[in-house]
């Protein structure tokens, strides 16, 4: 009986697996154009992996051979085409690296970090605003399913940070469109509020980022609310007091409210750290303007202000040192220099 069973169970396994190879048979003369796609994306993969090895190591023109490679036989294979547009850019091939996001865009279209960088090269490369900033407002406009599993996964975070960036850079393309437009015309007005709102939704995303700060505060100083642009460089200063451009923009503003002591300080900041990063020729121009400010206080009768007051310009390599982050006194007092260059007038800019 059991040797009965046993030829059963023998025999029943050989049918099941003769209908298996008929249906296998069968399926691939019906659908063969599908495993003929399946073949192809097999290698594609193949490829991808090698173009990413190739990738990483920095060999840029093996890994450009393979993604295309692998694109030939799988063209929907998004960060293949993605990765291959960075390279391209690598090499300011800027019209073949709009091609490769473009088709990655086409197959993913959610797909946000290259479609961030497709807007950036249309921005900064191409100067075509006005596409740079539909990428960016289609990033903005995306929800994405997202994700909170603590310790785990969390693409929430990543999502907010995307869309902070994408306003950001839609600030810069609309301020990019205003200084094509021309100084001070309407249009140009327009788009800088229309650069202005951009930096203000990415501050919702992006807290005390330096970079959104200082373009808000120099996009107010453009449209003239000297206010807001002076409370704005205070905070970009106090969120990174080593940069100098925010001082130096700061000084300006302050020298154009008549504010001349004030402007003065920020210029002398300004010095310090363009003679800390050695930046000479930049330095002579605003030595030139330092001496302009300290004749409009001369001629205000302040001749014992700049008397009295330490002029940080003339700190010599005797006088301070800068080691590790720190200004070093000739007395050895170690002074923090961010405290020494943090701005102290962003609550007088605020109630003004």
């Amino acid at each position: 009986m059991n040797l009965i069973i046993k030829l059963l169970k023998l025999r029943i396994t050989k049918i099941i697996l003769l209908i298996l190879m008929i249906a296998f048979v069968l399926s691939l003369f019906f659908y063969r154009d599908w495993y003929f796609v399946q073949y192809h994306k097999c290698i594609g993969f193949y490829y991808v992996q090698k173009g990413d090895k190739a990738y990483k190591k920095q060999k840029y023109q093996k890994a450009i051979d393979y993604y295309k490679t692998a694109l030939r036989n799988y063209p929907g294979h998004s960060r293949a085409s993605c990765n291959l547009g960075n390279i391209y850019v690598s090499f300011e091939n800027y019209y073949e690296a709009i091609n490769a996001y473009e088709n990655a865009l086409k197959y993913s279209p959610d797909f946000m970090i290259c479609r961030m960088d497709l807007g950036i090269i249309l921005s900064e490369k191409m100067a075509d605003y006005d596409k740079a900033i539909q990428e960016y407002g289609r990033i903005v406009n995306t929800n994405p399913f997202t994700i909170n599993i603590p310790f785990v996964f969390d693409n929430k975070k990543s999502t907010n940070q995307n869309k902070g960036l994408a306003y950001y850079n839609m600030g810069l393309a609309y301020r990019g469109k205003a200084v094509y437009m021309g100084d001070k015309s309407s249009t140009s007005i327009k788009y800088l509020k229309k650069a202005k709102e951009a930096y203000k939704n990415a501050e919702k995303y992006l807290k005390n980022d330096y970079d959104n700060t200082y373009n808000l505060a120099l996009t107010n100083h453009l449209l003239g609310d000297y206010n807001s642009a002076g409370y704005e460089y205070c905070k970009a200063i106090n969120i990174k007091p080593d940069n100098y451009e925010a001082h130096y923009n700061f000084a300006l503003l302050l020298r154009s409210m008549n504010k001349n002591k004030e402007a003065l300080i920020e210029f002398e900041k300004t010095t310090m750290l363009l003679d800390y990063y050695g930046n000479d020729k930049k330095n002579k121009y605003v030595f030139g303007v330092i001496n302009e400010i300290k004749r409009r206080i001369l001629n205000e009768g302040d001749y014992e202000y700049l008397k009295e007051r330490q002029d940080l310009t003339a700190l010599g390599e005797k006088d301070i040192t800068y080691s590790k982050g720190k200004v070093l006194s000739a007395k050895q007092k170690e002074i923090k220099m961010t405290d020494l260059l943090k701005c102290t007038y962003e609550k007088e800019f605020k109630e003004m």
